[in-house]
């Protein structure tokens, strides 16, 4: 796989959403393309999309039909499917000091954490 291209592949977006996504173009396979992953747990409904080989990302959470959460990251460093003890998560890597961890199971939950640079003068 390309280093150009994020570290999350079609499969692994297809089980942590557990639905198709919606491809912005019919003909252009992935990485090549825009892809739109929406789902929905009990009151929440999450909105993801993501151009692999740019590394653009779109993400959304809504509870009750208000927005609760909105990301818009063009470039990204990376976006990775893990698993640990808990379940699945996606790991968004804005920057080496800043990513957003979204959940989905046994509940939904984003998490965006940023490091604060330390040094002699902080």
């Amino acid at each position: 796989m390309s280093a150009h291209v994020i570290t999350a592949n079609d499969l692994d977006l297809l089980s942590f959403f557990e639905v198709e996504p919606t491809p912005r173009d019919a003909d252009v396979p992935w990485p090549y393309n825009d892809f739109l992953y929406e789902t929905s747990r009990g009151d929440h409904r999450i909105s993801f999309a993501v151009a692999p080989a740019y590394k653009d990302v779109h993400c959304m959470l809504a509870v009750g039909g208000s927005t609760m959460y909105e990301l818009t990251a063009l470039g990204v460093d990376d976006v990775r499917y893990l698993k640990d003890t808990t379940g699945e998560l996606l790991e968004i890597i804005l920057s080496a000091r800043e990513t957003v961890t979204l959940r989905l199971r046994p509940f939904v939950r984003i998490d965006h954490r940023v490091a604060v640079a330390s040094g002699p003068n902080t």
